[in-house]
């Protein structure tokens, strides 16, 4: 008796093949993963991961129900409780996206250091994609201060291609909750001030 047998009774679903190798080696299901599920799958019920051979891959936590698997298209779905498959049964299928074949270029030319961590001569583009804080901060706030200078000369935020009217009123009234948040920080540290004077 094979030993799918135990396993009947669980809810299923069917991983990709280009999946299988990651979640025997304890990644969790991603989305991209799932090639069929069944109706009944609950949040935290415990599921069967299978492949399309029949073979039971792995027992996994459910952290989708089945709704939010039809509608969503990223996330995690189930996170893996025992891994029941050997590994490297199937290929191995990962560090073969785009981003990782540059990242993988990157090391070799230098400009990351052996672990994949950024050094000064790390490209711009990939420090503002993948972690510089200080500087992905920085251009975030130079951003904000474009729109800023341009709220403060006309009273009113810049429209884009496609914003409404609504939207717009949108806008114009958080801009308005901002500023008066602002004087009523600025009279409470006043009001501070005037107290620890006296």
């Amino acid at each position: 008796m094979p030993l799918e047998i135990l396993l009947v009774g669980y809810p299923r679903i069917v991983v990709k093949d280009t999946s299988i190798n990651a979640v025997c080696y304890g990644a969790q299901l991603m989305l991209p993963g799932v090639l069929r599920y069944e109706s009944n799958i609950e949040l935290g019920q415990v599921i069967v991961l299978m492949s399309t051979k029949g073979e039971a891959v792995a027992l996994a936590i459910a952290h989708m129900t089945t709704s939010t698997i039809a509608t969503c298209d990223h996330g995690i779905v189930a996170r893996t409780k025992r891994v029941i498959l050997d590994r490297d049964i199937y290929e191995k299928k990962w560090k073969l996206g785009p981003f990782a074949k540059k990242k993988a270029d990157l090391k070799e030319q230098g400009k990351l250091d052996k672990y994949g961590r950024m050094t000064d001569s790390t490209p711009e583009a990939w420090k503002l994609l993948f972690g510089d804080d200080a500087q992905a901060g920085s251009a975030v706030k130079d951003v904000a201060k474009k729109v800023g200078k341009s709220v403060e000369k006309t009273g009113e935020v810049p429209e884009g291609p496609g914003t409404t009217e609504k939207k717009r009123s949108r806008k114009n009234s958080a801009v308005e909750d901002t500023e008066a948040k602002k004087e009523k920080k600025d009279k409470k540290r006043e009001e501070r001030k005037e107290s620890q004077g006296c």
